[in-house]
């Protein structure tokens, strides 16, 4: 996991925060700068940020304006501030939590556990919507409702045309016989032939290629077969 930067200039808080996070084996960083803190987001991109609003060297809330254009983690605030106006402000900023000195300091690592599961949580999400798209140019195709789009219009693809092309975006430049696509897309009982794929490449060129003569993604590699040619 990528450490929590904590922002905080109190020697005290720090010792304590310190003491918190080793006990709990979560990574971290600590610096009493905010300008120094807008750096170390640019570098280490960290897992949460949890950040003092009276910093000697800057004002908290701007910091915190500047590492939300640079990073979706969370930023928790913790400061003496407990009017509900510092809080509103706080929060319309970018922050996602606030929380008043003095505090309680389990209290506040349960919302920093928190914070991190769910920050966890959407990354895994995000990471899986990933995952299921596979992009080149202006093309998506959806692995999962085995759709294909060009600029959010849907392509038309038969089952066999749909895997050919998802195999094909999946080896970028490995050029295959036409035996090789036999075996690896229609598989090893198939009773098709070698013309087969060829009348399958023809079919899924006119579908996605902009010229199906002079084709720029599936391209024919003379006296071999063919390849997908990465974009």
């Amino acid at each position: 996991m990528k450490p929590v930067l904590i922002v905080e200039d109190d020697k005290d808080i720090q010792r304590l925060l310190s003491t918190c996070f080793e006990q709990e084996a979560l990574p971290y960083s600590i610096t009493s700068s905010g300008l120094e803190a807008v750096e170390l987001v640019k570098k280490t991109s960290p897992s949460l940020i949890l950040l003092d609003i009276m910093l000697p060297d800057s004002d908290g809330m701007e910091i915190c304006q500047q590492i939300r254009m640079l990073t979706s983690s969370p930023i928790m605030f913790l400061s003496c501030k407990n009017k509900d106006t510092d809080k509103i402000l706080g929060f319309s900023l970018g922050a996602d939590d606030y929380v008043e000195k003095p505090f309680n300091i389990g209290v506040l690592m349960a919302r920093v556990r928190a914070h991190l599961r769910r920050s966890r949580l959407l990354q895994q999400q995000q990471q899986q919507h990933e995952d299921h798209q596979i992009r080149f140019d202006n093309i998506c195709i959806n692995v999962h409702s085995r759709e294909v789009f060009r600029d959010k219009r849907v392509i038309s693809l038969t089952a066999k045309e749909f895997d050919l092309l998802c195999f094909f975006v999946r080896h970028p430049n490995r050029v295959f016989t036409s035996e090789q696509l036999l075996d690896s897309v229609w598989g090893t009982d198939t009773l098709s032939e070698k013309r087969t794929v060829v009348v399958h490449i023809s079919s899924l060129r006119r579908s996605i290629e902009e010229n199906a003569l002079q084709p720029r993604y599936i391209v024919t590699v003379r006296g071999v077969g063919y390849k997908f040619a990465a974009v």
